[in-house]
């Protein structure tokens, strides 16, 4: 009898290329990994890897055995949503985030989650895109939010929400509430970090509008950037309504500026593959919550 398990160890080792990142994603061990598909290759009686290569490949019979397991599984799990029981079986969801949807959404989106799915648990990571994206084609995270979109092998995106990019600054710190270009200038500017596309492109455009290289401090922390906005650092450069306590409090006020920058696009990336109907209905809670969140902070 073929063990269920087995042939989905063996199905999610070939499509991360990798047993440690197959352990990583079964919440297992790369031994145990090992001897699974050891296993599998000693009741076949053939071959189904070949570990001489780096990575490893397949046999004739690794690819034979891949094409039945993806379609054996596939069945299984749609053999457990038709009966219901996909969104009752224990299950950890690891989600990586990008902060700005930390300071937005994240909480209605879990809140909305658990009530869909209350045996599902989240195990979450807040990081940059590019670190994210990584983490994400390593297997080592099952769901990515972050700024989109992007083509991917193998990784389904969806797109959620947009937010311009918007300058807040400290009371009195700026004359008037409008940012020239000569005052762009000269103020620092706060905003995410060097390996995202809002620092090289805001880079770019100030380079181009004042022929000189523009004074930008970087950081990964939205709360670090607007604590040093808020302590007359410089001018922050963020997501629309992050900073929204902030501006409760009147520890910052929102700048217009002379400066056109295209709004950031927030997008959930997902690996495509077996038992991919749960993400997929998570995506699906994002993509609702980001609307209903952003249309409130428009009209609001």
């Amino acid at each position: 009898m073929i063990n269920l398990r087995s042939l989905e160890i063996f199905y999610w080792a070939v499509q991360l290329n990798s047993f440690s990142r197959a352990a990583e994603k079964l919440n297992t061990t790369q031994p145990t990994i090992s001897q699974r598909i050891a296993g599998l290759e000693e009741q076949f009686g053939t071959q189904l890897v070949n570990r001489a290569t780096k990575p490893f490949s397949l046999t004739d019979s690794g690819r034979a055995l891949l094409a039945h397991a993806e379609l054996i599984l596939r069945q299984v799990a749609k053999l457990e949503h038709d009966l219901g029981l996909a969104g009752r079986v224990p299950r950890t969801v690891r989600l990586g985030v990008s902060e700005t949807i930390v300071h937005t959404w994240l909480a209605q989106f879990l809140e909305e989650s658990h009530r869909c799915f209350p045996n599902i648990d989240f195990d979450i990571t807040v990081d940059v895109t590019p670190t994210m994206m990584s983490t994400l084609q390593a297997g080592e995270i099952d769901i990515a939010l972050m700024l989109g979109p992007a083509t991917v092998d193998k990784v389904a995106c969806v797109h959620l929400v947009d937010y311009p990019l918007q300058f807040y600054a400290a009371p009195g710190f700026v004359q008037g509430d409008r940012l020239t270009i000569d005052e762009l200038k000269r103020l620092p500017i706060i905003t995410y970090p060097r390996n995202t596309y809002p620092f090289s492109l805001l880079r770019e455009k100030l380079f181009r509008l004042t022929d000189q290289t523009p004074r930008i401090f970087t950081n990964s922390s939205l709360a670090t950037i607007e604590r040093m906005a808020a302590d007359r650092i410089g001018v922050a450069l963020v997501a629309k309504d992050a900073f929204s306590l902030s501006l409760v409090r009147g520890a910052l006020v929102a700048m217009d500026s002379d400066l056109d920058m295209p709004s950031l696009s927030f997008c959930a990336f997902y690996v495509l593959g077996v038992n991919g109907e749960i993400l997929e209905q998570l995506v699906e809670i994002a993509r609702r919550v980001a609307t209903t969140s952003r249309h409130a902070e428009v009209s609001g």
